[in-house]
């Protein structure tokens, strides 16, 4: 199964499925926002995650067997994520759903530009093109320098650039331990950051007030109802979907290929605003999300036909056991330096 996982198409399609379910996520997530605080539900989906995780894999028994040295790369990547989650959901009270997500979808650029210094990839002219694409269909949707520029957006283009970060470690640990290990260890994350908010939540809540993003942040915690419950095992299951096909992708192609694939969030988003909260794109907006997807496709064709081998020199190893642990750390039998097989 791992072997089929690692494959580039297949890596590629689980991705774009991932990233069209995950603005469901992101949906839910705002609809909760109104009566829960966030610290609330990300230590619920987490505990659930974890047990999903528990249930369905070793990687939580994988997660325990790490050496600390490699333990504490897999949090820190994972602390990465969470302040990028943190950053995505606290605007996400008070500006459109399709809004946030086009904006944080700077990401694959970001993603792109950084695997030049960080891993070492080449870009070439087609790649370029097809992310290229894709911006200008962010561009359309946001338009930057408009009349409705709020601050908020702008803690959205951080929480792209610690996702970009955060992927870019996800590529640079490509040969180094387990991928159950590895999302284990991120939804540990995830709780053991939002608990001590949860705590402060309860002990020093923040009266109601006409600040959405505030009161999303600081209100006090609140007894699930059955809707919100199942919100949240949704969630759960589609954040550690995401988890597995996101990893999965970037330590089996390149950082720099995956990009536009990214983008198919964009489209998913927009039809969840329009069927939760009526609200429809205008002519700029579908133009743009034609950019982006003829992006994506651009590639997936140009790889077809060119026939060209895009896993890297390293691929993911297909149990812990790939990778060597001592007590000095941890060394791999590939150095994940080493530049991709190919590039364009």
């Amino acid at each position: 199964m791992s072997a089929w996982m690692q494959k580039p198409l297949v890596a590629l399609g689980l991705l774009a499925l991932g990233m069209s379910i995950i603005p469901l996520n992101d949906a839910l997530i705002k609809l909760m926002s109104a009566n829960l605080p966030l610290a609330e539900i990300v230590v619920v989906r987490g505990i659930l995650a974890l047990i999903l995780v528990g249930i369905f894999s070793n990687g939580i028994k994988r997660m325990l067997g790490l050496s600390a040295r490699v333990f504490w790369l897999f949090f820190g990547r994972a602390m990465c994520l969470v302040v990028a989650m943190a950053l995505f959901f606290i605007p996400l009270g008070s500006l459109p759903l399709s809004t946030v997500v086009s904006i944080f979808f700077v990401a694959p650029l970001l993603i792109t530009l950084l695997s030049i210094p960080f891993l070492g990839e080449r870009i070439g002219f087609h790649r370029i093109l097809s992310v290229c694409m894709g911006m200008a269909g962010v561009l359309l949707i946001i338009r930057p320098g408009s009349d409705q520029f709020q601050i908020e957006t702008l803690v959205v283009f951080g929480a792209a650039l610690s996702y970009a970060i955060f992927q870019i470690w996800t590529r640079r640990l490509k040969a180094v331990g387990d991928l159950s290990a590895m999302v284990a260890t991120q939804h540990l994350c995830y709780v053991v950051v939002a608990l001590p908010f949860l705590v402060m939540n309860y002990l020093a809540p923040r009266p109601s007030s006409d600040n959405v993003t505030l009161d999303f942040m600081l209100r006090a915690p609140a007894a699930l109802t059955t809707d919100e419950m199942m919100y949240i095992a949704f969630c759960a299951a589609a954040v550690l979907l995401l988890s597995y096909v996101s990893s999965n992708a970037y330590r089996s192609v390149e950082a720099s290929l995956i990009a536009p694939f990214e983008y198919v969030a964009i489209p998913s988003a927009t039809i969840w605003g329009i069927i939760i909260w009526q609200e429809w794109p205008d002519v700029m907006a579908w133009a743009g999300m034609g950019l982006i997807l003829g992006g994506g496709l651009y590639t997936v064709y140009r790889e077809r036909t060119q026939q060209v081998e895009v896993m890297s020199s390293a691929p993911m190893p297909g149990s812990a056991s790939a990778a060597q642990y001592g007590d000095e750390g941890f060394k791999t039998d590939v150095s994940t330096d080493d530049p991709p097989r190919s590039s364009r």
